[in-house]
């Protein structure tokens, strides 16, 4: 089977394109694979890794007559990741930045929402769940050689209508050299665009400094100066700026997926410093589990929540902390979140 060759726009990616070359049927373990060619990932910062999808599928039926499918289907991408980069900045910490994860698990899964399951170009994909689990976090250690990334991709349709699913269900085992490291499970919704308002602007916020909440440039800070009471609770000010890629939005807009998840690791990270003392530098976060439980719009006041837990220390005696946390935009919770901040020395 040959699929012709054409390029098509990579959602979200600001004109970035894939590159689907001519593929081959490749049998493999019983299954067949379509090399879907090089995928400049636009968002990451510059010189940005070129990720490479295959789709593995467990049968050719849909394929064959071009019907969108229904049941589970696999995919591979792969690539190089440069060290102390990622898609909210540049970042000098001891690990490799996982927010890549977001954007890509993401990106990956609308696009084969489209091409795959028959979903209409126009609705939007959102993270209604999103869960990362670093069962190894000795692999994301950092250096200065590029790093190989692998992610398996399982995806499912759930609450198929008229035909076109609305949600995806993603299943992601991630290597790095080779090694199995993390997991990934999130739930993408595909949902009909609504009219949003301008909301009345926010109030001035200073940023807190890049390194407490691990990056590099100010730019892509998202927390404001927070309140701390004495039980280590912390409120912070989100600061969504108007044009960043893949972390800003225009007031009256949605806040982007990758801002949300990336002002939930920041706020673990500044929680983690501020109540217990951990150092952001040397820290990573190695379970996430976010919940969405409604829509943040850029401009109007928004705030974030993280609550401590009891600082512990795993088997090899490097401390970690829970973390409980809230992204709410006046009396609406937007996003529930836990999380645990792990230091390696």
């Amino acid at each position: 089977m040959q699929v012709p060759a054409s390029v098509r726009p990579w959602p979200g990616t600001g004109g970035a394109a894939t590159v689907v070359k001519s593929g081959n049927h490749q049998p493999e373990r019983g299954h067949g694979a379509v090399d879907k060619g090089d995928i400049p990932y636009g968002v990451l910062s510059a010189p940005p890794p070129a990720f490479h999808l295959v789709h593995r599928s467990p049968s050719w039926d849909n394929l064959a007559v071009d019907t969108p499918s229904r049941g589970d289907e696999r995919f591979t991408v792969s690539g190089e990741l440069p060290s102390g980069r990622g898609p909210a900045g540049p970042h000098d910490g001891y690990f490799h930045d996982w927010q890549f994860l977001t954007e890509l698990v993401r990106e990956t899964g609308s696009f084969v929402g489209y091409q795959h399951f028959g979903v209409a170009s126009y609705l939007p994909a959102q993270f209604s769940v999103f869960e990362l689990e670093l069962h190894d976090p000795a692999a994301w250690r950092a250096d200065d050689d590029r790093t190989s990334v692998t992610v398996d991709l399982r995806v499912r349709p759930s609450q198929v209508l008229d035909g076109a699913p609305h949600r995806l269900l993603l299943d992601c085992a991630v290597l790095l050299n080779a090694r199995p490291c993390a997991r990934v499970r999130a739930a993408l919704g595909f949902l009909v665009p609504m009219p949003v308002h301008t909301p009345d602007p926010a109030g001035p916020a200073v940023a807190v400094r890049p390194g407490d909440v691990g990056r590099v440039s100010a730019e892509s800070v998202l927390l404001g100066t927070p309140m701390l009471s004495s039980h280590g609770r912390l409120v912070s000010p989100v600061l969504i700026p108007g044009e960043l890629p893949g972390l800003g939005a225009p007031p009256g807009r949605p806040v982007p997926d990758l801002a949300l998840v990336e002002v939930v690791r920041q706020a673990s990270l500044l929680c983690a410093r501020l109540s217990c003392g951990l150092r952001p530098r040397l820290s990573t976060t190695t379970s996430l589990a976010v919940r969405r439980r409604g829509s943040a719009v850029a401009g109007a006041p928004l705030h974030c929540t993280a609550v401590p837990g009891t600082l512990g220390v795993d088997a090899q005696g490097h401390p970690c902390v829970p973390v409980t946390l809230t992204v709410h935009q006046g009396s609406r919770a937007v996003l529930e979140a836990t999380s645990e901040v792990y230091q390696a020395a």
